[in-house]
Formats: C-alpha cells, sequence, structure tokens
C-alpha cells in the first residue's frame, strides 16, 4: 500500500498523471539468453533477458513506437507478441511514455544493485579494519 502511494506521489510529481493514458501493443518480444559462469568459466546457469517493441497510437492518430528491456522477474517479460499493456505518452511529445510496471521493474533493480554495492563496501571496511586494528 505504501509504494502505491509513493508511485503515485512520484507520478504526480514528474506530471506523468498529467500524461494521456492508453493502451500500448507488444509489437516484438525477443528474448536474449545469457550464460553465468562461474569462477573457472563453467556455466552454471542462464540470466534471461527481454526486448520488447511496443506501439500506440496518439491523440493526432499517429503510430508511435518505443522500445524497452525487462528481466525475467519483471511482470513486463511476461508479454509476449500481441498482448497489451497501459501506458501514458506526453502529449507534447508523443514518442514518450510512462510504464508503472517498467518504473517498478527499474526501482526493483537499482534497489538490489544498491544493496549489493553496500554489502560489498561493508564488507571491504570491515575487512580494513579488522587488518589495521
Amino acid at each position: 500500500m505504501k509504494a502505491m502511494m509513493l508511485i503515485e506521489i512520484w507520478e504526480r510529481l514528474r506530471g506523468y498523471d498529467k500524461w494521456v493514458e492508453t493502451t500500448a501493443k507488444i509489437e516484438s518480444s525477443e528474448v536474449t539468453k545469457t550464460p553465468i559462469a562461474n569462477r573457472w568459466g563453467e556455466v552454471v546457469d542462464y540470466a534471461y533477458d527481454a526486448g520488447d517493441v511496443i506501439t500506440w497510437v496518439d491523440n493526432r492518430g499517429e503510430s508511435q513506437y518505443a522500445t524497452f528491456d525487462v528481466a525475467e522477474g519483471s511482470k513486463l517479460y511476461q508479454l509476449v507478441d500481441g498482448e497489451s499493456v497501459t501506458i501514458r505518452y506526453d502529449p507534447a511529445q508523443p514518442d514518450r511514455f510512462y510504464c508503472r510496471d517498467l518504473l517498478n521493474y527499474q526501482v526493483k533493480v537499482a534497489v538490489r544493485t544498491t544493496l549489493g554495492a553496500l554489502v560489498v563496501a561493508a564488507f571491504v571496511f570491515l575487512f580494513i579494519w579488522v587488518h589495521l586494528h
């Protein structure tokens, strides 16, 4: 509930709440499989990402399109060609779009990355501190 309120505040601050809401269609979704290797170079797993192209029609009747990339954990990763997603686009620049699900995904990635970096920094700090005392 609190996360939803924060998103709505963010949308108002950025002006996304004033953009035109519409339905965009997934034109294409290409999944990329990337091997994940251990320190000896052996492939131990795979990471999957989707590169999607979406299209929508603006208030002038012109077709617009955009691309985005998401990883396997995103709601948007599940979408396939022909499916739809709700977006908002800027009426002054109809090729600019905002998608709440894409923002949610990007925030989760940023938080995970930041937490990972903080954990690594804490271990480095602890290692240095232990060796200096």
